[in-house]
């Protein structure tokens, strides 16, 4: 197997009772991969898209973190996944279902208007998207991006 060099995001072993990761596929492999660098709340303070957590993963890789493709993919899907935003200008309609919580009209409604409107430029915009419950948006407001 190739190796490559990966994300070293999290903490040291012992700091991982203070902060405790979401069970769910990658978790061990953020710890295995990142457990040596960062404090894990310091990391996941911040919420960001696949690809905001893809360059992370590729500044860590240029300082020297190190693991295979596979554990580095495993770490930005977990992270992604656990601790993303959802971009409402790229997102395909079962991101914005599973990542927002909307339906499916609702998720297919905002892929409408972005394909007549253009990009959405702001959450207050994204509010007035015809067949979407503002009250819900405002809900997850710090899920959404607009960029990366």
């Amino acid at each position: 197997m190739r190796f490559r060099k990966a994300l070293v995001l999290a903490t040291p072993a012992w700091l991982f009772a203070q902060a405790e990761l979401p069970k769910a596929p990658g978790r061990e492999t953020v710890r295995k991969v990142c457990g040596n660098c960062h404090e894990i709340e310091t990391v996941i303070a911040s919420r960001r898209t696949k690809l905001g957590w893809q360059q992370i993963t590729d500044d860590m890789i240029s300082r020297g973190a190190e693991g295979t493709d596979d554990e580095m993919a495993a770490v930005v899907g977990y992270l992604t996944a656990q601790f993303g935003k959802i971009n409402v200008n790229s997102a395909a309609p079962t991101e914005l279902q599973n990542g927002l919580q909307l339906s499916e009209k609702e998720a297919r409604a905002i892929i409408g208007y972005r394909e007549q409107n253009g990009k959405i430029k702001s959450f207050e915009e994204l509010q007035r998207v015809p067949g979407i419950d503002p009250e819900k948006l405002r809900q997850k407001r710090s899920l959404v991006a607009f960029s990366q």
